[in-house]
């Protein structure tokens, strides 16, 4: 039998082992917080020398509170779904849809609150679809939600074939104010980071996606918490979908196409784990989403083709990927 002073010896070794690997771990977190921060920091600065200021011009920052409106306020909603591992494809699809539904109210002569009313029914109903699917049918979010993007885009298209749907938005100019649009999206973080980090709403989708089955013998209603969490997501998509028709003024049968893919690039570059659970965080939602808008906008001022934009952007999310993939346990990380 060994020895009492080996024993002791051994557990101090595991020991010493246990506290490099908890050192470890702590650096690989401090890291995974410091980057996306330091990435946006990066493209801020990078796209401000090679654009010779023109990054930083008045009428190029009304661009980026422009378009940062859409992606920040669909990012505070998806980072919910996100947090319990689900993955929404039909988001630009159902904001496409959203806007038909608006614009063809206002085209018919309904006043701007139930045509606005009827875009934000419209994304919650796709974004309550996605969720029954998964709920009821146990389906994959992923597929499900491909399901009913497939759908709404062949609703936008059919409509949309004999033409656009055009609103003559310098009717409705007040809903292009990028004031109001930078105090919306100040407001939109604010509740969305106290929901997420301070409500059992937002702990109870990080459990879920921690561990679905263990949150569930918690005594969390997993369905209920799930569901909640895309009717959020879809009125985060309803109100990006009403402010984005009345900034372009028509709906055509692309409307809202990509938006899915940019907000998840965006949960990529902000560090949010694609599995979701505890270490999701809604800041870096936002993050991400700040990034992909700064790195596209800098890209197009830079001088860059469209194409080459798009290639460049997912040329970055599989960096990413490569960056975050635990090979050893099969899953995403932070």
């Amino acid at each position: 039998m060994p020895n009492a002073s080996a024993i002791i010896d051994t557990r101090d070794q595991e020991l010493l082992i246990q506290e490099k690997l908890d050192k470890r771990a702590a650096q690989k977190r401090l890291i995974g917080m410091i980057i996306p921060y330091l990435g946006l920091a990066f493209i801020f600065v990078f796209f401000t020398i090679v654009t010779n200021g023109r990054f930083l011009s008045p009428v190029n920052i009304e661009n980026l509170i422009n378009q940062s409106f859409t992606l920040t306020i669909i990012a505070i909603g998806s980072v919910f779904v996100y947090a319990h591992g689900g993955k929404d494809m039909s988001i630009g699809a159902s904001s496409g849809v959203g806007q038909l539904a608006c614009a063809m109210l206002l085209v018919a002569g309904f006043p701007v609150w139930i045509a606005v009313s009827a875009c934000i029914l419209v994304t919650m109903a796709a974004a309550s679809a996605v969720a029954g699917i998964a709920i009821k049918l146990r389906v994959p979010v992923f597929i499900g939600s491909m399901c009913i993007r497939t759908s709404f885009v062949g609703i936008l298209q059919m409509v949309t074939l004999q033409g656009e749907v055009i609103v003559d938005f310098q009717r409705y100019n007040y809903m292009n104010s990028s004031t109001a649009k930078f105090i919306i999206i100040l407001v939109f973080c604010a509740i969305g980071y106290f929901m997420f980090s301070f409500t059992s709403f937002g702990k109870y989708n990080k459990a879920i996606g921690g561990n679905q089955v263990t949150a569930a013998q918690a005594g969390i209603q997993t369905n209920k918490s799930i569901l909640f969490a895309f009717l959020f997501m879809g009125f985060c998509v309803g109100v990006s979908a009403m402010f984005s028709l009345f900034r372009l003024g028509k709906v055509t049968g692309t409307s809202g196409s990509g938006i899915e893919f940019n907000i998840m690039i965006a949960m990529a570059l902000g560090g949010v784990p694609m599995m979701g659970g505890e270490k999701t965080k809604i800041s870096s939602a936002i993050v991400g989403a700040i990034s992909i808008i700064f790195l596209t906008n800098g890209l197009q001022l830079w001088g860059l083709l469209p194409a080459v934009i798009n290639g460049a952007k997912g040329l970055l999310f599989v960096i990413i990927i490569a960056l975050s993939y635990d090979r050893s346990a099969g899953k995403l990380i932070s």
